[in-house]
């Protein structure tokens, strides 16, 4: 008999897998770490003072990029003025105005990031910290960040719980330096403590209970009256899946043309001078078995071509611009399945009008407007959060008090328009 529990838990984790895999690509093409083939001549002049040769012409950062750059919270809105005045001083004493940028980074690239909320005994505010999704060491990834667990793993539904994973040093009872994988699960009303090990009980996966000197492995979050604080941490994600899962693909087009154009130059770029009837060998000897002693194809390399009248032919260099055009065309096109404006890459020395630019960002306005909804309920759940914690420090407001993010304006601005608008409005008595 099939259990259909076992199946449906290697089901989610097959799929879990396979997410963290795909954040790790993700992450590796937004930072420029991408997967190219060099030849042993590219690898001599192309990355050859680092560890390893690596190349890109990375056009994906700005795709990401051209998104965060227009989703800056400037403030919050709500009927309790009080409460939306409160809200903007804890963001600002976290300085979330730089904060906000890696975590935008992170909801837009990897379609989710989170916030933890905790307030240190004597502070006068919540502290804010910015968590990435987690990702396994054994695929690539970090082997730290948070996790979210939905009701039927659908993030329609209900928030369950979050968790954390990392690494920690510590020393054992004989004093050896060791290292062990951690776990919290918070819950609305507890924080569950784990530790990963070879006789682990937590659903047969590896984890036992990580017990304090109190010997307690769970910890409760209530307030005095036992009602659950929540959970403590905010999820910021956005619609669809990752941002540059189109691009990649183009990306990959992109890096081989250019690598193909730079061995096209350094092989024929230049004129190269062919030598009949006779052996342009470095040392006038016939040429060795390896080819050691070959002229070395460089800008006026001699090319031997067996042939009994002795003469000499110049082949003029290769016109590289067709393979110029492809390259741009396919920049071009990954612009297009990104919805980045083509004057974000300027592949031409034209600069567009302000018309033609407006209307090239229709489509990534559409698209950063549909995240700031979303990514906007995160950080509105995080005051939520952080109000939370508030009531255990004397900090309280109407219980019906909502908030609001409120964004800067997602359009390129034109400041010369906006104050000619203004002075049209002030002559009018416009408030």
């Amino acid at each position: 008999m099939i259990d259909l529990d076992l199946v449906y838990a290697a089901y989610q984790a097959s799929e879990e897998r396979t997410r963290q895999k795909n954040i790790v690509i993700a992450r590796d093409y937004y930072e420029g770490e991408h997967n190219t083939k060099l030849s042993k001549r590219q690898e001599e002049f192309i990355g050859f003072n680092l560890d390893k040769e690596r190349f890109a012409v990375n056009y994906c950062a700005p795709v990401v990029d051209a998104v965060v750059e227009r989703m800056i919270v400037t403030g919050f809105l709500s009927d309790d003025e009080d409460y939306a005045a409160w809200c903007w001083d804890v963001w600002e004493h976290n300085r979330m105005d730089a904060k906000q940028r890696d975590t935008h980074q992170q909801a837009i690239n990897e379609a989710e990031s989170f916030v933890f909320v905790d307030w240190p005994e004597g502070d006068e505010f919540p502290t804010f910290t910015p968590h990435p999704r987690y990702t396994d060491r054994e695929i690539g990834g970090t082997g730290y960040g948070c996790k979210a667990h939905y009701a039927q793993d659908d993030p329609n539904q209900e928030l369950e719980a979050i968790s954390k994973r990392w690494y920690e040093s510590y020393q054992d009872e004989k004093g050896n330096n060791k290292t062990r994988e951690r776990m919290n699960i918070y819950y609305p009303d507890r924080i569950e403590r784990w530790e990963a090990t070879t006789k682990g009980t937590f659903h047969n996966s590896g984890w036992a209970p990580f017990a304090d000197d109190d010997g307690d492995s769970t910890i409760p979050r209530v307030d005095g009256a036992g009602k659950p604080l929540g959970i403590p941490i905010a999820h910021i994600h956005k619609p669809g899946t990752y941002e540059l899962w189109d691009a990649i693909p183009l990306q990959d087009l992109i890096n081989k043309t250019a690598l193909d154009i730079i061995a096209t130059a350094d092989a024929c770029g230049f004129p190269i001078r062919m030598a009949y009837g006779w052996v342009a060998t470095t040392d006038g000897k016939p040429p060795e078995t390896d080819g050691g002693n070959y002229l070395a194809l460089t800008p006026g390399t001699w090319v031997t071509v067996g042939s009994l009248e002795a003469r000499t032919e110049i082949v003029p260099p290769s016109d590289l611009m067709p393979m110029l055009a492809a390259l741009d065309s396919y920049i071009m096109k990954l612009a297009q399945v990104t919805d980045t404006p083509a004057a974000r890459f300027q592949i031409t020395g034209q600069i567009a009008a302000e018309g033609t630019l407006k209307q090239q960002e229709g489509p990534l306005l559409a698209k950063v407007r549909a995240y700031k909804t979303l990514v906007g309920n995160g950080w509105e759940n995080l005051c939520g959060i952080a109000r939370s914690l508030g009531a255990e420090h004397g900090v309280t407001f109407g219980d019906d008090a909502t908030v609001e993010a409120q964004w800067e304006p997602s359009e390129t601005r034109d400041e010369k328009v906006e104050l000619e608008t203004l002075e049209i409005k002030g002559r009018l008595g416009v408030p």
